[in-house]
């Protein structure tokens, strides 16, 4: 790598990532003073856990967010709940683990390509589809369960959510770190990034280059499904049991953490590493804030207060680099 290169690769990365590394060092510092032992090895075993499911969603808004056109996704954590009450509910009639799971993969998809095809099909604003199946959803895994917990698993498969690899969370090493390296493969690599990635700057130039832009919209929405299905099975297996309203907090969480992240929320703009440190940011915050008995009232504030704060320090630092851009 040549040195204008390398020094044009580090300044964009400091400028990039700058402000959330530096938000983790502020974490880190607040909960080493407010809740100093939550920052036990074992704590943050705990809090990698924690973080897995809620990250795999955030990787979901972080495609959907990226293709522009208004593109959010209200009904993740909905998505989740249903669909492990519906693996649940497949093992309760004695079908086996291993194809009960690959079906919830399956159905979570189907549920996410339904959101892209009112959008991309019946150009409905995502923002009414995806409130519409949040309810629809949240609704459908009640009635499936009657309202009830469903604790159906055998005990081996508790493994992929209370195991542990190499010393670290099993779900962490063999679900999460693939899947995140797949993600930052197909946003920053693959033709679908860089088509998802005009498609959110630019859609009228994207077309005019060919591009299927409903295509490539509900492919964003599909993947975030399958991601969805893969945060159900995780979590159903770290309870040990299925719940109706698993994932409550999660619609609005991981849309938060996207945009933390870096995500442009009008598209075009946005990274997986972005995504994962806000993640980091997050569930560290979450965490402290539980470890030292705080109100969940104040951590929702404080979670929306760094939020707010983030995206401020984000359009300064675009204001001063277009100013930069123009001074040279």
């Amino acid at each position: 790598m040549s040195d204008l290169k390398k020094q044009s690769w580090m300044t964009s990365t400091a400028e990039q990532y700058g402000m959330l590394i530096a938000m983790l060092v502020l974490v880190l510092l607040f909960t080493a003073g407010v809740a100093p032992g939550a920052l036990s090895v074992t704590n943050l075993a705990t809090m990698t856990t924690v973080g897995v499911e809620i990250g795999l969603l955030a990787f979901g808004e972080t495609l959907v967010i990226l293709g522009g056109g208004g593109g959010i996704e209200l009904s993740v954590g909905s998505n989740l709940a249903l669909t492990q009450i519906l693996i649940a509910v497949m093992v309760q009639h004695h079908v086996a683990m291993l194809p009960a799971a690959l079906f919830g993969l399956i159905i979570a998809g189907a549920l996410g390509s339904l959101n892209g095809l009112l959008i991309v099909v019946a150009r409905i604003p995502a923002i009414i589809v995806t409130l519409g199946t949040l309810y629809a959803y949240s609704g459908l895994a009640l009635v499936f369960s009657n309202g009830v917990n469903l604790s159906v698993f055998p005990n081996s498969f508790n493994t992929i959510g209370q195991g542990s690899a190499l010393g670290l969370p099993f779900q962490f090493l063999v679900f999460y770190i693939p899947v995140a390296l797949i993600m930052w493969y197909i946003t920053t690599k693959a033709v679908f990034g860089y088509q998802l990635r005009l498609v959110g700057t630019n859609e009228k130039a994207a077309r005019f280059s060919g591009i299927n832009v409903g295509w490539v919209r509900f492919r964003a929405y599909m993947l975030t499904g399958l991601l969805c299905g893969l945060a159900a099975i995780i979590q159903s297996s770290r309870f040990a049991t299925a719940r109706p309203d698993a994932g409550a907090t999660d619609n609005l969480n991981a849309i938060a953490i996207a945009v933390l992240g870096g995500t442009y929320i009008f598209g075009g703009r946005g990274t997986i590493i972005g995504t994962a440190l806000a993640t980091a940011v997050v569930t560290m915050l979450s965490f402290t804030f539980g470890y030292a008995n705080i109100n969940s009232v104040i951590e929702t504030g404080t979670v929306g207060a760094v939020l707010i704060i983030a995206i401020y320090g984000q359009t300064l630092l675009q204001d001063l680099l277009k100013r930069r851009g123009r001074e040279t």
